[in-house]
């Protein structure tokens, strides 16, 4: 019997990536086409068939998966306008719906990573199989590029149910299936925490070594040795394997990449010198919502009355975090105190990031200014557990990835890249390695890489008297530098920070009214966020129970749950 792959997805997901009309392959009118033709000697056949298991990055595209992936969400950072669709952080954070044994809510990817695991393993086996009808260098790189792909469903594994505080009787690990073994492999058992990182890693530092430095325009968001060394560099840094997250990062630097001079211009030009992956889209293909997600409310009438979705805004607890640009902690009281040394507006004389990253009352944009005063056309709805808000509910707007002026995201869907990896997160991984290495050795180096991140932004350097201190300033900067892409929540839990930052608290917005009396003619009150509720984050939240349909399924993983579960 011949063997069948469905290629529809395949087709699909190459309109994520900038093919040019000549790399685009014909496909019969069926959308079935046999394993034997995939596997015929046809590169641009194969080719296209490995495109369509990049399927897997698109999810795990902070942007394209709003409903899952937004987990800043989850933090103190960012909050979510939503209650009532599937976007569920409200519901988790405030105990309306928690975490339980029988499923990890948003963050539950075991199915579909072991899913898309399979579909990787399928490859190798059959480029074992079938590919001596290829040339011997074209088949290396595209069996890097799968193992890559597989090595990061295990990262994501890892993230949500690894344990650290594993045992020989309970592993804290993953279940290993790295080839097809059919039923008789149903039944296995986890492995060990630092065994799983050992493995992941490897298969990353393999996967660099065949990868290509570059590739052609037409394929630029393709994997290469920088995007595998980037990720070597967080998954190490999650497995606290401090080498490699110094080496990994020192190699991506000597393959060229590097900050950009501004900041802005990151998430503006997909090819800044400083993004080592990203995931393109396209107006009228594969798009995603976040314009509809994170615009001001008062642009609904300048993009065809195109309804805005719950919006997600920055949260007061982010906003207030930004330097001035002289490096000093900005402080509402100092503003009210003496408003004339911020020309009445608090608003002025931040740092850089702070304006590329956040929309606030009375700034330009698209020809207005923005209203989030109460009254005006982005002005504030208080969040409730009930229904929606279309409107910011923090009296902030999200910036970072909606382009100024764009008019066709109304109509075609929003076309901004995300970014899946960068050079500055590798810094930063990189100072927090030397840092929890060796302190006493590695403090001036340490500091050094994190300085590095300040002076990009004109901010001046910082100094440290402690690891303690040290990493209070790395979290800072993690916090601002890194706002809106998806680390927040994951730092504070590897951190083990999670109950001390998020457990009992509740966050915070600006309520901003018109006052004649007031400087500027603006008076600005902290406000509640959280509709009166405290934040839920407890100690099991650090590793999640394994699905109950795989403890079910799989014998040999009696009693190897997580504790607390």
């Amino acid at each position: 019997m011949k063997k069948y792959i469905n290629v529809l997805f395949t087709s699909v997901f190459l309109t994520i990536f900038t093919w040019s009309c000549k790399d685009v392959v014909d496909i019969p009118a069926s959308n079935l086409v046999t394993q034997e033709a995939i596997w015929a000697g046809d590169e641009s056949v194969l080719d296209q068939y490995v495109m369509g298991l990049y399927s897997a990055l698109r999810e795990k595209s902070t942007i394209y998966m709003l409903d899952t992936q937004f987990t800043d969400c989850l933090t103190d950072i960012m909050k979510d306008g939503d209650w009532i669709t599937d976007r569920r952080y409200n519901r988790i954070n405030v105990g309306f719906q928690q975490f339980t044994s029988d499923d990890a809510l948003v963050l539950s990817n075991w199915t579909d990573s072991y899913s898309r695991i399979r579909r990787f393993n399928e490859f190798f086996r059959d480029a074992e199989q079938y590919g001596n009808a290829f040339k011997p260098e074209f088949l290396r790189v595209r069996v890097a590029e799968v193992r890559l792909l597989r090595a990061m469903q295990y990262f994501y594994i890892m993230r949500v149910y690894g344990n650290a505080n594993d045992s020989e009787a309970n592993p804290g690990g993953m279940v290993l299936r790295d080839r097809l073994e059919g039923p008789a492999g149903n039944n296995k058992p986890r492995q060990r925490y630092a065994d799983s990182w050992e493995w992941i890693i490897g298969q990353m530092k393999e996967a660099a070594e065949d990868l290509p430095a570059t590739w052609s325009d037409a394929n630029f968001t393709r994997l290469t040795k920088a995007g595998a060394w980037a990720f070597v560099s967080r998954a190490a840094l999650y497995a606290e394997r401090w080498d490699d997250v110094i080496e990994a990062a020192d190699k991506v630097k000597e393959l060229g990449y590097q900050l950009d001079p501004s900041y802005a211009n990151v998430f503006a030009t997909q090819k800044s010198v400083e993004n080592i992956m990203t995931i393109s889209f396209l107006a009228d293909g594969l798009s995603h919502s976040s314009d509809a997600a994170f615009r001001p409310h008062g642009d609904t009438p300048f993009h065809k009355d195109n309804p805005l979705g719950y919006t997600i805004c920055p949260t007061a607890e982010l906003a207030d975090s930004y330097e001035m640009a002289d490096g000093t902690v900005f402080s509402w009281s100092d503003y009210q105190a003496n408003p004339s040394n911020w020309n009445n507006d608090p608003f002025s004389g931040r740092e850089p990031r702070f304006y590329a990253t956040i929309l606030y009352n009375n700034e330009e944009w698209e020809g207005r200014r923005i209203e989030s005063f109460e009254g005006g056309v982005d002005g504030i709805q208080f969040f409730k557990e009930e229904g929606g808000r279309t409107s910011t509910c923090t009296g902030y707007y999200f910036k970072k990835f909606i382009t100024e002026d764009d008019h066709t995201w109304d109509e075609k869907g929003s076309s901004h890249f995300d970014i899946y990896i960068r050079y500055a997160e590798v810094l930063l991984n990189k100072a927090e390695a030397l840092a929890m290495k060796d302190w006493s050795a590695n403090k001036v180096a340490a500091l050094d890489v994190l300085n590095t991140i300040r002076q990009r932004v004109g901010l001046p350097e910082k100094d440290a008297a402690s690891l303690e201190a040290f990493m209070n300033l790395l979290e800072q900067e993690r916090k601002v530098e890194l706002a809106g892409e998806n680390f927040r929540y994951w730092d504070l839990r590897r951190w083990k920070k999670g109950v001390e930052r998020l457990g009992g608290k509740s966050f915070h917005g600006v309520q901003i009214t018109k006052d004649a009396a007031a400087p500027g003619g603006f008076k600005y009150t902290a406000c509640d966020i959280d509709a009166g509720s405290a934040r839920l984050f407890m100690d099991r939240y650090y590793a999640f129970s394994l699905p109950l349909s795989e403890l079910n399924n799989n014998k040999a993983l009696s009693n190897m749950n997580n504790p607390g579960w």
